[in-house]
């Protein structure tokens, strides 16, 4: 037997390589390959998600900042006293905000939308809460593009409501809130909230009109807006020294300032839109007006509303100082409501005291009184005037808003109207004359049909004239509010006499209050 012996290393060596080596090295490009391609998509993928995380966190910047820009608008017309800061910065016709979707807001039987707007002091101030800025504005973006604005007055005097007891109007949403608060146990957000919401529901009820909305705005943002303007230039039209101004720690200050073209930062701005010691709110209501207009021509002339740098300084100051019962989407399509509006066609009106019977003469929205103080433990407060005068009702403050809401072009159109007594009742011209400039008409001129005082006129019958066709819809229009027909001017007035709209009194004419000529409610 033979045998053969050789080394095993050598025969492993001399034959075929393992299978797996082979495998390896086919495999290898395509691994290399398949390699190359996720990480090209995981690339691809993290580009993606990384410009969806800037474009969402550019739509977060660009929603809060039409959130807080719309909230500078309105908080502007809070402090001006006026409707006509909806358009006046033009801040509402930048398209980048406005192109973001907005909810239409809700509109009554009309197609008015009613927001209130409430002014109240910030934290350092003693009086947190009371809103002593109160005006409600109704938006007509459709028929006739306008808006009308009323200013209840501070110290206006509710002595009775459904759910927030008797006082001041500038008291019930700071006493509301906190009784609802403690006895609920809610916080202070929902508290609040509610209590704006209640507010709205009783300003309505009395005015006779459905609020859809609350927005409020601190004093901050006022005194910070002016002064990121870089101050403003304001002809004063005379000169105030309030020696009882509002100071730390219940302390009283001096604020002065004199006559004359004057440069005003933001806190002399607000001590000139608040002062009213040696003035009444009715004065400070055209202060705030004035101050309105300054910062919106210097917001206009400058193009600060068009600059992204002065845009994030007003998103800086404001964002903490403004609280709304809209949603954000309702806050854009505000946006939108408003930008239709016309800035010509602005109606602004206060409530006062200025009625013609209490008063030497009558003005625009003179509905109030100042009963004796004894009445309210010495209190200094005011009621709607009432005809007749007890019970207290807001009937004529009623039919004011009804018929200036629902006959905005008529306002707007600044009718002039000439009263001439021709055989009525001595004083029976000023009284309507009167009365026709307590809701609104202010342009409005009383006399005698003739000028002959031994022969005066004297017609058995009222009639309403218009001086050419394009005063007839006019004519028309108080013919039907007075009940009064329309006719030629009658005979033995002399034609100088004639105004664009002539009301004749004759021997017929009895005087009935406009409030019992239009169906309103009574309170």
């Amino acid at each position: 037997m033979i045998f053969t012996t050789r080394r095993v290393r050598e025969e492993k060596a001399l034959g075929s390589p393992p299978v797996w080596k082979g495998i390896v090295k086919k495999a290898a490009p395509v691994v290399v390959r398949l390699g190359a391609f996720l990480a090209g998509m995981y690339g691809e993928w993290k580009a993606r998600k990384a410009e969806e995380h800037a474009k969402s966190k550019r739509l977060r910047l660009l929603k809060k900042s039409a959130v807080v820009l719309v909230s500078v608008l309105l908080g502007l017309v809070l402090l001006a006293g006026t409707v006509k800061a909806l358009v006046s910065l033009r801040i509402l016709t930048i398209h980048s905000f406005l192109s973001v979707a907005g909810a239409d807001l809700p509109v009554d039987e009309n197609g008015f939308t009613n927001i209130l707007i409430l002014g109240a002091g910030d934290k350092s101030h003693e009086g947190i809460d009371l809103t002593d800025s109160i005006m409600v504005v109704s938006l007509d973006p459709r028929k006739t593009k306008s808006a009308v604005m009323l200013s209840l007055p501070r110290d206006l005097y509710l002595l009775e409501t459904e759910n927030m007891g008797r006082g001041r109007i500038n008291e019930l949403y700071r006493n509301y809130k906190i009784k609802i608060q403690y006895s609920a146990k809610l916080t202070p957000a929902i508290a609040s909230q509610l209590s704006l919401k209640e507010l709205a529901t009783e300003v309505g009820r009395n005015l006779h009109m459905q609020i859809h909305h609350v927005m409020k705005v601190d004093f901050i943002a006022f005194v910070d807006a002016v002064n990121t303007l870089g101050g403003l230039d304001i002809q004063v039209p005379q000169t105030i020294v309030d020696t009882e101004y509002p100071g730390a720690n219940y302390t009283y200050q001096t604020f002065e300032i004199h006559k004359g073209l004057q440069h005003i930062d933001g806190e002399t701005a607000l001590k000139y839109a608040r002062s009213r010691h040696t003035t009444s709110d009715f004065d400070r209501s055209a202060r705030q007006q004035q101050l309105l207009q300054a910062m919106g021509d210097k917001a206009r002339a400058e193009g600060i509303m068009g600059s992204p740098g002065r845009i994030s300084e007003f998103l800086k100051i404001l964002t903490d100082h403004v609280e709304t019962t809209m949603s954000f989407a309702e806050i854009l399509g505000a946006a939108k409501l408003a930008d239709r509006i016309d800035r010509s066609n602005m109606l602004s009106y206060n409530l006062n005291i200025e009625t013609g019977i209490y008063s030497p003469f009558a003005v625009p929205g003179g509905f109030l009184y100042a009963p004796p103080r004894d009445q309210f433990e010495g209190a200094s407060v005011l009621l709607p005037f009432s005809l007749p005068e007890f019970p207290v009702t807001w009937k004529q403050i009623q039919a004011f808003m009804q018929l200036v809401l629902q006959n905005r072009a008529v306002y707007l159109s600044k009718p002039q109207i000439q009263i001439l007594n021709a055989g009525a009742k001595r004083g029976m011209g000023r009284t309507l004359g009167n009365e026709l400039i307590r809701y609104g008409f202010d342009q409005i001129e009383t006399d005698n049909a003739s000028d002959d005082r031994k022969n005066p006129p004297k017609l058995p019958s009222s009639v309403v004239v218009a001086r050419t066709e394009g005063d007839e819809s006019t004519a028309q229009f108080f013919a039907a509010l007075l009940h009064l027909p329309v006719g030629p001017l009658p005979a033995g007035i002399p034609p100088e006499k004639q105004g664009p709209v002539t009301i004749v009194v004759g021997t017929d004419y009895t005087y009935t209050p406009l409030q019992d000529l239009l169906p309103t409610t009574q309170q």
